[in-house]
């Protein structure tokens, strides 16, 4: 028997952001629960993939799904509301202070750290990646969203920026660049670990192939990488 491969993305992805960001943005900020049909609507997209983007954050827990109190006649609405933590815009100085001291305990007492701490962001990154549907095709635009979606619910803003040749991911608030250069390199990969882990799960191509940290943020770039096995990325210095 041949399965017939569908796409689980259609319509125009939202850029930079994200489009399941953006309805986690419009379910936290209604007044009242929405409808698959509205959410559609405001987002701009077709019901089927206004649906499925709500079932896989209801799936993430980072939404509710009900069935609306009717007092008449008449079919009651699936509706959604936002499960997702309002998460500060700004880190404390606290939550720099003790990724340094994570990272340094890491660093100095494992001989392994870079590679043990890829491996932990890995693991991490394939746990809170919601998984395409069984025999989709793999739409790397939609991959991207989905780990732009990871990123963005642990704080990181991420964004997209794409030219002809590459894919950057901009992570503009890190807390391991704002804790110190010295274990930096150490930490960075607990950051490519969750991407690349992500991605794998996505059965993407592509993978974070290098980090460069600077102010506050880095930037790593997307590509295609000869073989998907990486033990850790390579961190460049921005000076």
């Amino acid at each position: 028997m041949t399965v017939a491969q569908t796409s689980y993305d259609v319509g125009t992805r939202r850029a930079p952001g994200d489009r399941r960001t953006h309805i986690i943005t419009l379910l936290r900020e209604a007044d009242e629960p929405l409808s698959v049909a509205e959410i559609a609507e405001q987002v701009g997209v077709h019901v089927n993939t206004a649906r499925f983007h709500l079932e896989s954050l209801v799936y993430a827990t980072l939404a509710r799904r009900e069935i609306e109190a009717r007092p008449g006649p008449g079919r009651p609405r699936v509706v959604y509301t936002c499960a997702a933590p309002q998460l500060p815009r700004e880190q404390p100085a606290g939550f720099a202070q003790l990724a340094q001291i994570l990272a340094a305990a890491v660093a100095e007492t494992n001989p392994d750290a870079r590679g043990w701490l890829y491996g932990v962001g890995q693991e991490w990154g394939r746990f809170l990646t919601v998984k395409a549907p069984p025999f989709a095709v793999v739409d790397e635009g939609e991959v991207t969203s989905g780990v732009l979606t990871m990123l963005d619910e642990l704080g990181f803003a991420p964004e997209l920026e794409r030219d002809n040749h590459h894919r950057r991911l901009w992570l503009h608030r890190c807390p391991f660049v704002v804790a110190g250069q010295r274990h930096l390199g150490v930490a960075c990969q607990l950051h490519a670990g969750l991407v690349n882990g992500a991605l794998e799960e996505l059965r993407s191509q592509y993978r974070l192939t290098e980090l460069t940290p600077s102010v506050g943020q880095c930037v790593g770039v997307l590509d295609i990488p000869p073989s998907t096995t990486v033990a850790s990325v390579p961190v460049r210095d921005a000076r």
